[in-house]
């Protein structure tokens, strides 16, 4: 890890411990993606209660960010589930290793790429 990498992190999490509402946490992930060079991030973050509601933090186009929702993606999602096996960061999409096993993931992977979401760095965040 370069020193550059190490300290664009260290600030990020340093700024995710100050965060006191979801303006800064949105205002810290920004920067970490800014800083990575990345276009866009998304935060998902499920509740330990199976009936409870997800909470999704993108700047992903709003009308994807309500479709993932509504169809409850993030049950399905093959980036989430790999993601929830812990473990480094992985990048997804055109070219990576295939993810796609469970029914309905490719269609979800089809339905993003409408929404110009075609690949993509996972990086997992344990909250405690």
């Amino acid at each position: 890890m370069t020193k550059d990498i190490q300290i664009l992190f260290k600030t990020f999490l340093e700024k995710l411990s100050e965060s006191v509402d979801e303006a800064d946490f949105r205002d810290a992930k920004a920067g970490a993606a800014a800083g990575l060079e990345l276009i866009t991030f998304a935060y998902l973050s499920l509740p330990p209660q199976c009936s409870g509601k997800p909470k999704l933090i993108s700047n992903y186009p709003a009308r994807w960010i309500a479709h993932y929702l509504q169809n409850r993606y993030q049950k399905i999602d093959p980036v989430f589930v790999r993601a929830r096996c812990g473990g480094c960061p992985f990048r997804w999409g055109i070219g990576y290793a295939r993810l796609c096993d469970i029914a309905g993931q490719q269609r979800l992977f089809d339905e993003a790429n409408e929404f110009r979401i075609r690949c993509g760095l996972t990086i997992l965040i344990v909250e405690s």
